[in-house]
């Protein structure tokens, strides 16, 4: 049956052909010119073409292992080109050993030519081949696909989709072929060397000087088509396919580029607003939920697991003046929210003061407003500690700058609470900055005040002026805790630490 090859598949035919083990001819044409490669079980046995520089005969002669009369009385006894080789043994023509070498050489020759066709049609015509003369050799078919590979046409396609792939590189077991038995330059030797599961194609070649980068890049290609590699994860279904692999490449290339699109639109736009509710495009008249939504609408559009981590590298500080510019939007207009509903509060208090009302009405307005006020602080409150929950679980992960939002958040609802500042501290405190640092001490103080008889809040504000090397700080607040917690033992260390 015949199919049609191109540069970046004729590798696959050779491994499909190894892998299921045929034994038979393999066809590859292109216009008027033929080439046969011969196998044996899937293994390369021999190669020739029309060509006379790739004829076993004619190059017997031109290297003066036979002559030319030898060589017309032996094709006299054979019918197809294959079976030459064996006649001429079988006569004491030419020695099996010296034969050898000429057959290597036009296995090599053949198979490196058709690498370098753009494309063709191939064939296989499968049977077993009873021949004594040529032998068959995994770690030999192996290095010569190698080394068809090393100059094959079109590769740059397949380099830069190789080098963009995220999953780790890992050899197969069982190995498919003792690598250490291939003809391995040092560069190739170092490449293997570096395979362990953990480091990307990318991540490899990088360690290579640049002129050797294209060769060992290939040299990887080969032994992956050949399945002596693998990727882990795998990048498709079954074997190894080229085809589905740039697909694969340029599908991802793409989205990358839509992304980056997406983000630098975002980020020209949000430079040019002028005010929050252009941020995150609101009127003015909406409500404290609507503002909520819009802000959590458009932080889910730049989420890490939603952007490729090409885009995050390259992006990495508009990205960063993006999530902040939202943040900053969103808490501005709460809390002129707040301050609004706050001034609507004492607005209507005051009308109630002055209008003409009965007890009865009083008593029932009463009532009404504390109750709607009693639900105002519960929803709030709800508000909060479900910003708090998501602060402390992105802490734990090590996202400080999303727990930092959290945390902000979770104060724009309630003022009150001093286990969030204690968590924002916490988080501010990590970036050893100068400013974030006089965030942290300004939040931790704020966690004291609103809860002064915590002592761990005491403890840690010590730890944290004895870092910086304010020992007299770090004291009082040790002795602070003890105060509350006389047994506190953190704190009585902290306080020994310090005499």
């Amino acid at each position: 049956m015949q199919t049609q090859f191109s540069s970046h598949t004729l590798a696959e035919i050779f491994r499909d052909i190894y892998q299921s083990e045929k034994s038979g001819v393999l066809h590859l044409s292109r216009k008027d010119c033929e080439k046969r490669i011969y196998f044996d079980r899937g293994m390369i046995l021999f190669a020739e073409s029309d060509a006379p520089e790739q004829d076993l005969g004619p190059r017997l002669v031109n290297e003066g292992k036979i002559s030319s009369g030898a060589l017309a009385e032996a094709r006299r006894n054979v019918s197809e080109s294959k079976d030459l080789a064996q006649v001429l043994v079988n006569r004491g023509l030419i020695g099996k050993d010296t034969l050898s070498h000429t057959v290597t050489y036009l296995i090599e020759k053949v198979v490196r030519s058709v690498f370098k066709w753009d494309g063709g049609t191939a064939w296989f015509g499968e049977g077993h081949l009873l021949q004594e003369i040529f032998e068959s050799d995994v770690v030999s078919t192996f290095g010569v696909i190698l080394k068809g590979i090393s100059g094959m046409s079109g590769f740059s396609q397949i380099r830069d989709a190789m080098k963009a792939q995220d999953s780790a590189l890992q050899v197969t077991t069982p190995m498919v072929v003792p690598l250490e038995r291939l003809a391995l330059t040092p560069s190739h030797g170092f490449l293997l060397s570096r395979i362990d599961g953990n480091l990307t194609i990318g991540e490899i070649l990088s360690t290579l000087p640049p002129a050797e980068e294209e060769q060992a890049c290939r040299f990887l290609y080969g032994l992956l088509v050949m399945g002596a590699l693998k990727f882990d994860p795998p990048v498709c279904d079954g074997p190894f396919s080229i085809g589905m692999f740039i697909r694969e490449h340029e599908d991802h290339a793409a989205r990358e580029i839509e992304q980056e699109k997406f983000v630098q639109e975002e980020y020209k736009r949000i430079l040019e607003c002028s005010s929050p509710m252009d941020v995150l495009q609101v009127g003015n008249d909406a409500t404290r939920e609507q503002v909520e939504r819009s802000y959590i609408h458009a932080k889910e559009q730049f989420k890490r697991d939603r952007l490729l981590s090409r885009v995050r590298d390259n992006r990495k500080s508009e990205l960063s003046i993006i999530e902040n510019r939202l943040v900053e939007a969103f808490l501005a207009l709460v809390q002129h929210r707040q301050h609004e509903a706050q001034r609507a509060a004492s607005d209507a208090a005051a009308e109630a003061d002055v209008g003409a009302v009965n007890a009865e009405d009083m008593l029932v307005r009463v009532e009404m407003d504390k109750t709607k006020t009693k639900m105002a602080i519960e929803a709030s409150s709800k508000q909060a500690d479900q910003h708090f929950t998501k602060a402390r679980k992105a802490k734990r992960e090590g996202d400080f700058h999303n727990a930092i939002q959290y945390c902000k958040l979770a104060i724009s609802y309630n003022q009150e609470n001093a286990r969030f500042y204690y968590l924002l501290a916490e988080c501010q405190g990590m970036n050893p900055a100068s400013r974030w640092q006089r965030l942290a001490e300004r939040n931790y103080i704020q966690a004291t005040e609103l809860n002064p008889w915590e002592p761990d809040y005491w403890v840690t504000l010590g730890r944290f002026y004895k870092k910086r090397g304010l020992a007299l700080r770090a004291r009082k607040q040790f002795e602070k805790a003890l105060e509350i917690a006389p047994s506190h033992e953190t704190a009585q260390e902290e306080l020994a630490g310090l005499k």
